[in-house]
């Protein structure tokens, strides 16, 4: 296993120890709508958003870089 893999392995297994230990119902507040859900469903959403977001920008930074300069041959 790559040290890179170890790493992701090992912060997976902790975010997965934070989000059963931390199973208690809250309200969630956004704008103008609020709902009561699980803390772990929160957590797990924000993760999947902040990840989808990094991905895009990621995406978006290696499509400005790799595209060509207007005036070059």
């Amino acid at each position: 296993m790559t040290p890179k893999r170890v790493a992701l392995l090992v912060m997976v297994l902790l975010f997965v120890v934070f989000v059963v230990q931390n199973a208690q119902v809250v309200e969630v507040r956004f704008l103008f709508w609020k709902t009561q859900a699980s803390r772990s469903l929160v957590l797990l959403g924000t993760l999947v958003v902040g990840l989808i977001i990094g991905l895009f920008s990621g995406w978006a930074l290696k499509k400005k870089r790799a595209a060509p300069v207007k005036g070059d041959r």
